[in-house]
């Protein structure tokens, strides 16, 4: 239950950082902005819901939001090495 809870949690980072403007893992996640955006509240809540009701309430709100934040600091990671050398923002 420990790793869907946080695989869930995973997807709701990724519905996020896929609607940011500056990826590149999907680009034609930008079109759908407004839906990942929305679509990454519902998956992290349910996430948080499912790990607080398997290991208790800070527990599971630890479980849910350390997969969450693990795979926002992961993707950009992700995106700078698929491109190697191109260049990035900033």
């Amino acid at each position: 239950m420990n790793w869907i809870c946080i695989g869930v949690a995973a997807l709701a980072a990724l519905c996020l950082y896929l609607a940011s403007p500056h990826q590149s893992l999907w680009p034609a996640a930008l079109r759908r902005q407004a839906f990942l955006r929305w679509l990454a509240v519902p998956l992290l809540a349910g996430s948080v819901a499912s790990a607080v009701d398997a290991y208790g309430a800070w527990c599971g709100v630890c479980i849910g939001l350390a997969g969450f934040m693990s795979t926002l600091v992961a993707l950009p990671y992700l995106d700078a090495w698929r491109r190697r050398g191109g260049r990035h923002v900033g």
